[in-house]
């Protein structure tokens, strides 16, 4: 699923809610640099995290 949200939130989807994570420095510099390099933002990559997990939390209850 990694890489469906682009940049940000898919076309046609209005931004309404906030999700604050609070880590390291060290750990959000690295993090933000692994994404640079891979064309990505945090908030697409998260976007896809977040998709993925209530995906298969929803398949599990069936």
């Amino acid at each position: 699923m990694a890489g469906n949200c682009k940049a940000g939130r898919p076309r046609g989807r209005k931004k309404i809610s906030k999700i604050e994570v609070s880590i390291e420095p060290s750990i959000k510099e690295e993090f933000m640099a692994l994404l640079s390099d891979e064309g990505k933002t945090a908030s697409g990559q998260i976007c896809d995290w977040i998709r993925a997990y209530i995906k298969k939390h929803k398949t599990e209850e069936f």
